[in-house]
């Protein structure tokens, strides 16, 4: 796939940007939205290069940091930091397929099991990884110990994202966020985040 930098986008520096498209242009991804297993090879390739994106890593320990790495009209990456208790809230992806993995620290996700009210649960520690489709939703914790940094990749792009109630009748979605308010939100209200 061979894009223009206008149907590019990023947070990264300039130079950062170019390295990251040589590097995601080598996995010849198709112009077309990428299944889970795709995006699983987007997320581990991006983390076998922590040149790329290492020191862009910030900590915050009042709010969930994230930076969008790398966004083309297919796909976006995006790197994320958990510390002390910070966590996802119950969430879907709006319609997006994703995948992740922590590089450091580990992350305890619960999801929403197949019979649509009770929870599933797992650790990931550094390498973990895990991905998932459409009508996915779960909550993402960082566990205990060092802060945590993952890697997540979603396609197409996130439009917004679905947050839930869990109750005794399963889940019930809250609202729905569109992408452009939960990232001039960000850092004001962490319950908004990936």
């Amino acid at each position: 796939m061979s894009l223009s930098f206008d149907e590019r986008t990023s947070e990264a520096p300039h130079e950062r940007v170019e390295e990251l498209h040589e590097l995601l242009d080598s996995l010849n991804l198709p112009d077309a939205r990428l299944s889970p297993e795709q995006l699983e090879l987007v997320v581990n390739t991006i983390a076998a290069r922590p040149d790329l994106w290492q020191d862009l890593i910030v900590a915050d320990r009042q709010s969930r940091w994230w930076l969008l790495l790398y966004r083309t009209p297919g796909y976006e990456v995006k790197l994320l930091t958990w510390e002390d208790d910070q966590n996802s809230d119950w969430h879907d992806h709006g319609g997006s397929s994703g995948a992740f993995r922590v590089t450091q620290g580990s992350l305890r996700e619960h999801h929403r099991a197949k019979d649509s009210i009770s929870v599933d649960s797992a650790i990931f520690g550094p390498g973990g990884y895990g991905s998932f489709g459409t009508d996915y939703v779960h909550d993402v914790v960082h566990e205990t110990g060092d802060p945590a940094v993952s890697i997540h990749a979603y396609s197409p792009p996130l439009s917004g994202l679905t947050y839930y109630e869990r109750t005794r009748f399963g889940f019930i979605a809250r609202e729905f966020i569109e992408e452009e308010r939960r990232s001039t939100f960000r850092t004001t209200q962490p319950h908004l985040e990936n």
